[in-house]
C-alpha cells in the first residue's frame, strides 16, 4: 500500500471512530436522561381514580377508624396483587403506613420525596391530586401519583400512593423520542462532515505523499548514476527539511564521486610515470643496454628515485587515511609556535637561498602557548613554506608571520608568486588536486597533490581552521588558526 493510500485510510479510520466515540457517547448522554414521563402519569393517575372509585364502597362499611384503615390496607393488598403498579398509604407527615414492595415498614419516612400539585381545591388552599419522585433506600427511583389527605371524620389524614419504576430508556425508546428531531439532523451533519473531513484528509495525504514521492524518484535516478538530479523543496515544514537535507546530501554524494575519479585518475597518473621508468631503465639493464657503467649507474639512480617517489606517494596515502580515520593518535604536549617555525625556516632556508628568495618571519611578542604536537605543526608549516617557495618568482621574498589572536593564534604564510586561480581555490585542499593540470614534472615541481590535504587534517585535528586566500598576480596567502592551550 502506497503511502498516500496508507495517510487517507488512517485518516478515514481516525474520522470512523471519533464519530463512532461521539456517537456513543451521545447515547449514554440520553440514557441518563429521562424520557418524556406524561403517559405514565396519566396511566398512574387512572389507576388512582379506579383504585379510589372501587374503594369507597370497602371503607364506607368499616365502623372504627382502625377497621377502616385495615379494610383500606386489604383492599391495596388485593389491587396490588392484581396490579403491576406499586400502591402505598402515606399519613400528611409522608410517614408510611402501607407499602404493597415491603421495602419502607410501618412509620418509616420515604428518602427524597419530591412533590408536584395536579389538582387542586377550588379555593386553591388544597392539593387534591399530587404527582412527583422518590427514592427507594436501594438507589431505585420512582415516579408516583397521590390522592392527598382528605379530612374526614373518624379517618385521620391519609393518602393513598400509585408508583412505577422511572422508565429507563431503550435503544428503541431513544430513537423514538428523538429520532425527528435529534438522530436525523445529527446523522445528517455527520455524514456532510465527514465527506469535508475525507476530502481534506485526501488534499492533506497528497500534500504529504507527493513531496516524498518526488524524492523518491529523485533518490532512483541518483542510484542510477544522474548526480544532477535535485528533490523539489515543498509540503510541510518536515518535508522541506528532508528534501533540503537530501539536496545536500546529493551535491555531496556527486562531490565524493568526483572526487573518487580524481582520486583514481590521480594516482593511476602518479604511479604509472614512476612505474614506467623503473620498467623501462630496469629493462635496460637487463638487456645489456646500458653496458656503459655510466649509463648503468644513470639507470639505477633513475629507479632508485623513482622507487623512493612510489614510496612517498604510500606513505603520504596511508598518513591521509590515518589522519582522516582518527587513528593517527596527536602527542599533545605544550607547543611554543614561534620555536616550530623558527625550526621549519632554518631547515628551508639553504633552498630559499638557493633560488634566491628570502624567508622573513614576523612574530609577535608573548604568544599563548598551544597543546599539540609539534612534529605534526611542523610537517604542516613545512609543507606551506616549500609550497610558497615552489610557486615564488626569484628575487622575491615569502612572509610567515605569527600573532595572537581571540583563543588562539593565528600564523600566516605569503608568497610573492603569481597566485591561485578562483576557480582552483576551494578545491586546493583535496586529495591529488593541483592547480598545474598538465601536471609536469620539472624543477620547482615534484608535490603528489597531497600535502594540503595532510596539513589540513592536521590542523583540523589540533581543533584549528586552515584556509587560503589569493589575488592572481599578487601571490597567495594561506592562514592557519590554532586554539591556545587551556591549561
Amino acid at each position: 500500500m502506497s503511502l498516500r493510500a496508507r495517510l487517507l485510510a488512517s485518516y478515514v479510520t481516525i474520522l470512523l471512530v471519533t464519530l463512532l466515540l461521539v456517537g456513543v457517547v451521545l447515547v449514554v448522554f440520553l440514557r441518563s436522561r429521562p424520557l418524556p414521563t406524561e403517559g405514565l402519569v396519566r396511566d398512574l393517575a387512572t389507576t388512582l381514580l379506579d383504585i379510589g372509585v372501587r374503594g369507597v364502597a370497602r371503607v364506607a362499611i368499616a365502623t372504627s377508624e382502625g377497621s377502616r384503615e385495615a379494610a383500606i390496607i386489604t383492599f391495596l393488598g388485593e389491587e396490588a396483587r392484581l396490579s403491576d403498579k406499586r400502591l402505598m398509604i402515606l399519613t400528611a407527615a409522608q410517614r408510611v403506613v402501607y407499602d404493597s414492595n415491603g421495602t419502607y415498614g410501618m412509620d418509616s419516612a420515604v428518602r427524597n420525596l419530591e412533590q408536584e400539585a395536579l389538582l387542586t381545591s377550588r379555593s386553591g388552599d388544597r392539593t387534591l391530586i399530587a404527582q412527583g419522585r422518590f427514592e427507594d433506600p436501594d438507589g431505585s427511583k420512582w415516579l408516583y401519583v397521590s390522592q392527598a389527605p382528605q379530612m374526614q371524620r373518624g379517618v385521620r389524614d391519609l393518602a393513598v400512593v400509585v408508583a412505577a419504576p422511572v422508565p429507563r430508556p431503550t435503544l428503541r425508546q431513544l430513537f423514538q423520542a428523538f429520532g425527528g428531531n435529534f438522530f436525523r439532523p445529527l446523522v445528517r451533519a455527520a455524514g456532510i462532515a465527514l465527506l469535508v473531513a475525507l476530502i481534506l484528509s485526501a488534499l492533506i495525504a497528497r500534500s504529504v505523499a507527493r513531496p516524498l514521492q518526488q524524492i523518491s524518484r529523485v533518490a532512483e535516478r541518483l542510484a542510477g548514476g544522474d548526480y544532477s538530479q535535485r528533490a523539489p523543496v515543498s509540503g510541510p515544514p518536515e518535508v522541506r527539511a528532508l528534501a533540503e537535507s537530501f539536496n545536500d546530501m546529493a551535491v555531496r554524494v556527486a562531490v565524493a564521486q568526483q572526487a573518487q575519479r580524481d582520486f583514481l585518475a590521480n594516482v593511476s597518473h602518479d604511479l604509472r610515470t614512476p612505474l614506467t621508468s623503473i620498467q623501462g631503465f630496469s629493462q635496460a639493464i637487463a638487456d645489456g643496454v646500458t653496458s656503459d657503467p655510466q649509463a648503468a649507474q644513470n639507470a639505477a639512480q633513475i629507479i632508485h628515485d623513482e622507487t623512493a617517489r612510489l614510496n612517498r606517494l604510500v606513505d603520504s596515502l596511508l598518513d591521509l587515511a590515518r589522519l582522516e580515520a582518527g587513528r593517527d593518535a596527536l602527542a599533545r604536549r605544550p607547543v611554543r609556535i614561534d620555536a616550530v617555525l623558527r625550526a621549519v625556516i632554518d631547515s628551508l632556508t639553504v633552498r630559499a637561498q638557493t633560488q634566491n628568495s628570502a624567508l622573513r618571519l614576523e612574530i609577535a611578542a608573548a604568544l599563548p602557548p598551544i597543546s599539540g604536537d609539534g612534529d605534526r605543526l611542523a610537517q604542516v608549516f613545512t609543507n606551506l613554506i616549500d609550497n610558497a617557495l615552489r610557486h615564488t618568482s626569484p628575487g622575491t621574498s615569502i612572509t610567515i608571520s605569527a600573532h595572537p589572536v581571540s583563543n588562539g593564534i593565528m600564523i600566516a604564510v605569503q608568497d610573492g608568486g603569481a597566485g591561485i586561480p578562483p576557480e582552483d581555490l576551494p578545491r586546493i585542499f583535496e586529495r591529488f588536486y593541483q592547480v598545474d593540470k598538465s601536471r609536469q614534472r620539472g624543477p620547482n615541481a615534484g608535490g603528489l597533490g597531497l600535502g594540503l590535504a595532510i596539513a589540513r587534517e592536521i590542523v583540523e585535528a589540533h581543533g584549528g581552521t586552515i584556509s587560503a586566500a589569493s589575488t592572481p598576480g599578487h601571490g597567495a596567502t594561506f592562514t592557519v588558526w590554532l586554539p591556545a592551550s587551556r591549561a
